[in-house]
Order: structure tokens, then C-alpha cells, then sequence
């Protein structure tokens, strides 16, 4: 008897670490890294899938199905289909057709992966679904079905994973709340580079969506002078602050596909000229350089509208998008997808919001003293730099609310900083707040100075050989602190 799970949480990421491998499907798809735990009353399956020997043609497609046996007792789980460059095309497409028809239930897989034989072929295959008791000693297949496209026979193919499946408990935490002091002594705030206090930046964005084509001659006088009314505005406010000095000054402009995509790169290009032109004559950055980016078509900004919107057929206008090029036709297309109705909606309600000028104006300063630190954080906290951000923060109690908040928002002023998040972590960890603190370190996770916070983080998590590691490169890094988280783990283990 087969049954599908009732639910599941299935997720594919880049594949990392390996602890042993087996050949499937031929020999051609490799599994790596086997993983079983129960948790919660979840079973949870996790496996490295590397499919780089997979001969795949375009227009081919391969289906990757687990399942799990024990006796008469069978459970399929959630499937991927790898589809070929060309096949990814046509599936799409048919999906986008299936979906415009209310009540039809789409028969696809749980997750569809385009082969893509310049990147990695490889996935990381996790899924949780609900326990039952018949699952302890279970063996795990893997099936693996060719499409049968291009007058091919599909054949189908079963090969043993794994037998006897030991499903252990997932690892909990160590730390319980009586360690809570322990975490805010183990978390120390890292000093920002030399660097980050002398150069900082202030962002900010004009709209010019007054009109539809709001780059038409007709209008570039008065754009020009509410660009340099805006501007000139944002500069005086830089430099009322005390001790900066202007570094230059950067423009993007961004403009929306109406027309001929020929003939909006040249008028972009002439635009820019007379832009810049203009600004030099105001003397609006002083001896200051200008640098101006345009971007004639910025259909990367229509995109990401587009996936937020409820617009009608979005699959199909996503799909145009994504796989025909501006100077094939892929405005053209849009206008004549189902009756223009698609393209009316972009007209009226998506265009408008690209056309833009974004500007970044930057500058040097001087440190300020925590004091003026505090009043400049409540009026102006893009004005301060990361050097001021740990200055005023540590002018307050550690764990107290203040040092909490200023180091947030340090991280969220400087997303792209890897001391700020680093340091926003730390403050997340003390909290035990592992979501936050792994969104935070993700991206620099394998940064030295990331290293502390990480074994705290696995540590958190329930992971302590993870932990282990990363706290003895911490360790071996010269920070104290994880020599005191390692000897916690020692004395806990005992």
C-alpha cells in the first residue's frame, strides 16, 4: 500500500560536505551525506544529490523520487524533476496554461530544478514528514524515471538507498537558562576597521514617474532642476554635519522599456550627457566628482514588481521576461500576449514606478564622541559611521536595551557590512534568538571573525561537534571568549 505524505517542508540548496556516497540511476547520480532524525513527531530525511554525470539532453527531463519501504508498507516522497535548458521552456509555459484554469490541479513535482551545466549539478534533497511507527527499519529506494521524450522508451529505475534506517532523535540544545549570563559573557562586540570610520555614504532616491515617458524632451528642463533641487539638498545636509568632507557624488538612473530598445539606449546616452552637463554647471558637488550610470530598459526592477503583484497571467509575463531578449522581441511579445491585457497592466501600473534617480553622495568625517553620537541617532542615524555606531552602543550597559538596538540598526544601515552583522548576531545569540542570528551570519560564516559567534550559534542549535569546530578556530584566532564556550561544553559533556 503507497501513500503520500499528508505534508512536508522540502528545501534545495548548494551541496556541502560529504561523509559517504552511493551511485544510483546507472551509476550516473551520486548521494552523499545521508541523514535520519525524528523530531517533534517529524521524520526528517536529508541527502546530497550530485547529478553531474547525468547525460541530459535539452529537450529531456529526469524525475528523482524517494521512497520508503518496510514490509507492505510504502512512502513516496516529494519528488524533483530535472529538466533540460529546452524542457524547463515548454514545462513552464504548460504550467502557465494548467494554472489559468480555476479548479484544475496541476500534476507536477514537488520541486523542478533546470540543469544548468555551467553551474554546480548538485541539490541538497531535506524533507520532513509526519512519523509513524513503521518507518524505524525501513530502507530507503530511490527511483529515478526518464521522460521518454524524442520517440524514447521511458524506463523507470529502482535502486537501495539504504536499509534498516536507524532514526535517531535530533540533537537539543545544551544551553538552558541558566547559562544566559554565560552567552551575554561569551558574545563580545568586534571593533569595526579603520576604514569604516573614515568613508560613509548617504543614499537616497528621486522619482520622476509624473508621466509615462518622462524622459521626452519636453520635460528636461524641469527634471533636470528637481534632480538638482533634490540633490543639492541632500549635499547641504552632509555637509552641516561637522568635520565631513565631499568625496563625490554617484547617480543611476533608471528608465522604463516604452518604445524601441535601439532608440532608448541612444536617448538614455544623450539624456546622461545633458544631465551631467547640467549638474557641473550648478557647481551642485563643488570640486566633487559626478558619476552618472543610466540604465535604459531596467527590466530588473519589472520583474521583481511583477512577482510581488497579482496581475493576471504573471507566470507567462515572468517567463517572457526571463527567456527572450530585449532586441528579440520581448516587448513586443508582451504586447501581444493575450490580447495586450497583460501589457496595459504594465503600462499603468508598473512602468511608472521605474523611472528614477538614484543617488549615493559620499563622503569623510570625523568620529564623534558618543554624546554627540546619541543626538545624531535620533535626527540623522544614516550620518554616522560604524565606528560611531560602536562607540555610542558601548556608552550604554551590555544587554541592555540601547546596546541591543544600536547594533541593530547598524546591521540594518549597513545590510552589506560584515563587522555589523557580525556584531547584530552576537546580540541575536544572546537573546537565543537563532533565526535572527543565522540570518545574520549566514553570508560570513566562514569569515575568522565570524568564528566565535558561529560555535555559539551551532551550540544554540543543539550541534556541539559543529560548535567545537568553529569555536577552536576562534580559539586558535586569539579570541578568549571561545576558550570559555569550549570549556562550558567541556564540563557539561562530562
Amino acid at each position: 500500500m503507497k501513500k503520500r505524505a499528508l505534508y512536508f517542508l522540502l528545501f534545495l540548496t548548494l551541496t556541502i560536505g560529504t561523509c559517504f556516497s552511493q551511485e544510483v540511476y546507472k551509476g550516473q547520480i551520486v548521494v552523499k551525506k545521508q541523514l535520519f532524525t525524528k523530531h517533534d513527531n517529524l521524520f526528517h530525511v536529508e541527502m546530497s544529490v550530485d547529478y553531474e554525470g547525468v547525460k541530459l539532453p535539452s529537450n529531456e527531463s529526469l524525475t528523482f523520487s524517494p521512497i520508503i519501504k518496510n514490509g507492505d508498507k510504502s512512502l513516496e516522497l516529494p519528488s524533483v524533476l530535472i529538466n533540460g535548458p529546452q524542457k524547463q521552456k515548454v514545462f513552464r509555459r504548460k504550467q502557465t496554461l494548467k494554472s489559468r484554469n480555476k479548479g484544475l490541479r496541476m500534476d507536477a513535482p514537488a520541486i523542478v530544478v533546470k540543469d544548468n551545466k555551467k553551474k554546480s549539478r548538485s541539490f541538497s534533497y531535506k524533507v520532513d514528514i509526519p512519523y509513524q511507527d513503521w518507518m524505524t527499519g525501513s530502507a530507503l529506494y530511490i527511483e529515478t524515471k526518464e521522460c521518454g521524450c524524442n520517440g524514447k522508451e521511458a524506463q523507470v529505475y529502482h535502486d537501495k538507498l539504504a536499509d534498516g534506517l536507524d532514526i535517531t532523535r535530533a540533537p537539543k540544545s545544551i544551553v538552558s537558562s541558566e547559562t544566559d549570563r554565560s552567552i551575554l559573557s561569551w558574545v563580545n562586540p568586534i571593533a569595526p576597521l579603520a576604514e569604516d570610520a573614515k568613508f560613509l555614504k548617504v543614499k537616497g532616491v528621486i522619482p520622476m514617474n509624473q508621466t509615462i515617458n518622462i524622459w521626452g524632451n519636453k520635460n528636461e528642463e524641469k527634471q533636470n532642476y528637481e534632480i538638482y533641487y533634490r540633490l543639492r539638498d541632500a549635499i547641504q545636509n552632509v555637509a552641516a554635519l561637522s568635520g565631513s568632507t565631499l568625496v563625490g557624488v554617484k547617480l543611476k538612473a533608471f528608465t522604463s522599456p516604452i518604445g524601441d530598445f535601439r532608440k532608448n539606449e541612444k536617448k538614455g546616452f544623450e539624456r546622461s550627457l545633458s544631465l551631467k552637463e547640467y549638474l557641473r554647471s550648478t557647481h551642485v558637488s563643488g570640486k566633487s566628482p559626478i558619476d552618472l550610470v543610466w540604465i535604459s530598459e531596467d527590466w530588473d526592477s519589472i520583474k521583481t514588481l511583477v512577482k510581488g503583484s497579482d496581475m493576471m497571467f504573471k507566470d507567462a509575463v515572468l517567463d517572457i521576461i526571463q527567456t527572450v531578449d530585449v532586441e528579440k522581441g520581448r516587448e513586443r511579445m508582451l504586447a501581444d500576449l493575450a490580447d495586450g491585457i497583460p501589457y496595459k497592466y504594465l503600462k499603468n501600473k508598473v512602468f511608472n514606478q521605474i523611472d528614477r534617480v538614484e543617488y549615493s553622495i559620499e563622503y569623510s568625517r570625523l568620529s564623534v564622541n558618543p554624546e554627540d553620537g546619541k543626538l545624531l541617532l535620533k535626527t540623522t542615524p544614516n550620518s554616522l559611521s560604524l565606528t560611531d555606531f560602536f562607540a555610542v552602543a558601548n556608552s550604554y550597559s551590555k544587554g541592555s536595551a540601547e546596546y541591543n538596538d544600536v547594533f541593530d540598526l547598524a546591521a540594518r544601515l549597513f545590510p552589506d557590512n560584515a563587522i555589523a552583522n557580525i556584531n547584530a548576531a552576537g546580540i541575536a545569540l544572546t537573546k537565543k534568538d537563532v533565526k535572527k542570528a543565522r540570518k545574520y551570519l549566514e553570508r560570513f560564516s566562514t569569515l575568522p571573525a565570524a568564528s566565535c559567534n558561529m560555535g555559539i550559534l551551532c551550540l544554540l542549535e543543539g550541534n556541539v561537534d559543529k560548535a567545537e569546530v568553529y569555536l577552536e578556530m576562534a580559539k586558535a584566532a586569539g579570541v578568549s571568549e571561545a576558550s570559555s564556550v569550549l570549556n562550558f561544553i567541556k564540563n557539561k559533556n562530562k
